[in-house]
């Protein structure tokens, strides 16, 4: 179990640095170097994108919360937020709110966001607080390192990746994959038939909620901690102190659970 999760700590590092290197600019030559985060400037944006053949949003952070909230009036993604800069003077922190950058691509089939910070920070803090409203119908991919993420009322397959910090996924329909290092899942899913709801922590727990009529086999597994299922009815029922695996009306879908290193997982029927 103890190279399991060695594995699992390393695909999340090799991860995260895809992400840093992806919203990372500048060179790192020439950065002063900062004694103290006391101060603060902060920004706030506000950005639209018609929705016209569009069927992705992404989203990519590196440090702040990102709520997303699915709308069935909403025609456009909108983008708003906080841009935050910590540093040892105000000054300095205003000036660096300029490198602290959203950029939004309107590509063919997908809306893509993404932090731009600068690679060498010199010990300053940038801080991005997204809030985004789409069409419920858009599938999303949003990846953060540091803070909450919040999916609400997506009618879609949806994708999180978040290093330190919590995600919550609620009125979700469609497949669902999240993955957590340190943090706690809370999902409450409605799988379509054949779909996959895949989730995965390496210290934390796994909260998730299902309809009682959902059709899949479940399997979870733990390392140190406890497996709950209620008001569920599991058919072919295999139970081991760490594993548990069943099958869900007539097993058309799966549902996959795993904390890694330490964590509980629970599946409650509603």
């Amino acid at each position: 179990m103890r190279d399991k999760s060695a594995k699992a700590l390393t695909i999340f590092i090799f991860l995260a640095s895809l992400i840093l290197s992806a919203c990372s600019s500048g060179s790192d030559s020439g950065v002063s170097v900062v004694s103290n985060t006391d101060f603060e400037a902060v920004e706030s944006f506000n950005i639209v994108v018609p929705v016209v053949n569009h069927t992705l949003f992404s989203l990519t952070g590196v440090r702040g919360e990102i709520n997303i909230n699915g709308d069935a009036g909403a025609n456009s993604v909108t983008i708003t937020g906080i841009k935050r800069v910590l540093s040892e003077s105000v000054e300095d922190a205003e000036a660096q709110l300029q490198n602290l950058q959203i950029n939004v691509q309107d590509l063919l089939d997908e809306v893509r966001v993404e932090t731009i910070q600068p690679a060498n920070t010199g010990g300053r803090t940038y801080i991005v607080n997204y809030t985004v409203t789409l069409p419920k119908f858009l599938m999303n991919n949003v990846s953060n390192l540091n803070g909450i993420v919040t999916l609400d009322s997506i009618e879609n397959d949806v994708t999180v990746l978040n290093m330190n910090g919590s995600a919550t996924l609620t009125n979700i329909v469609g497949s669902a994959s999240a993955n957590v290092l340190n943090g706690q899942i809370q999902a409450a899913v409605t799988l379509p038939l054949n779909g996959v709801n895949d989730m995965t922590t390496l210290n934390g727990d796994i909260d998730l909620e299902i309809p009682v009529n959902t059709s899949a086999v479940l399997s979870a597994s733990v390392n140190v901690g406890a497996i709950m299922t209620q008001n569920l009815v599991l058919q072919n029922l295999v139970s081991t102190p760490t594993s548990l695996s069943g099958t869900l009306g007539d097993g058309q879908g799966a549902i996959k659970l795993e904390s890694k290193q330490s964590g509980n997982i629970r599946v409650t029927g509603i």
